[in-house]
């Protein structure tokens, strides 16, 4: 069996890819489902100071400067991703 990871995002009962997927139209898959575990990519408010204070050079404050900035950014980008085309 010839296999293929991809990531998808799943939205209103359909499992989207989030890259393009070079398949044959029609072609029958199989899919397994594994989901990322809650959590794993939220960073504490102490980890995001250190990750503020090691910033530094051109992209120091493109996102803010605060954790409370970067985070406000953090959320707004997130809203962005979900909007309708």
């Amino acid at each position: 069996m010839n296999t293929k990871k991809i990531k998808a995002t799943y939205r209103n009962g359909v499992i989207e890819p989030l890259n393009k997927i070079n398949l044959p139209e029609g072609q029958e898959i199989e899919i397994e489902l594994r989901l990322p575990s809650k959590g794993s990519h939220v960073l504490s408010r102490e980890a995001k100071k250190e990750l503020i204070h090691k910033m530094n050079g051109s992209m120091k404050g493109t996102w803010g400067s605060t954790v409370e900035e970067i985070d406000a950014y953090i959320k707004s980008e997130r809203q962005s991703w979900d909007r309708e085309f």
